[in-house]
């Protein structure tokens, strides 16, 4: 009623990254923290993919690596929702976007925008994001 929307953050620490348990991690995240949701609930949420070893580490997932992850995210949404719903939520990419990272990131099909932490603070930085190419 005041306009302010949950944000679900899921994503997987560098051990979990190395050793390919990315989508496993995300999918526990997803049906916990998803549990009791209904799709109509589900208007109101994002989710951002956060790889918690780039948060704030200057290391950023690979472009390809973070749709792979987002399109797994809709998959799940679609298996647990329906189309409708995987098809409106807005998936987003979070940890250490920068502004050389910020194009290939928002040119796959599957990432909706950012989630934009310390280069927020830098207001060049911050533009340069926000006006991506």
């Amino acid at each position: 009623d005041e306009g302010l929307y949950p944000c679900l953050c899921i994503g997987e620490t560098k051990e979990e990254y190395e050793a390919g348990l990315n989508k496993q991690i995300c999918a526990i995240q997803l049906a916990k923290g998803l549990k009791d949701i209904s799709a109509e609930q589900m208007k109101t949420i994002t989710i951002a993919y956060e790889p918690v070893w780039a948060i704030g580490t200057g290391l950023v997932c690979d472009a390809k690596s973070a749709q792979d992850v987002h399109a797994f995210v809709r998959g799940w949404l679609k298996d647990t929702y329906g189309d409708a719903v995987a098809d409106a939520v807005r998936i987003q990419y979070g940890g250490s976007v920068t502004p050389e990272s910020v194009d290939e990131l928002m040119a796959q099909p599957d990432i909706d925008g950012c989630l934009v932490g310390g280069a927020s603070l830098d207001a060049e930085k911050f533009e340069r994001i926000m006006n991506f190419k």
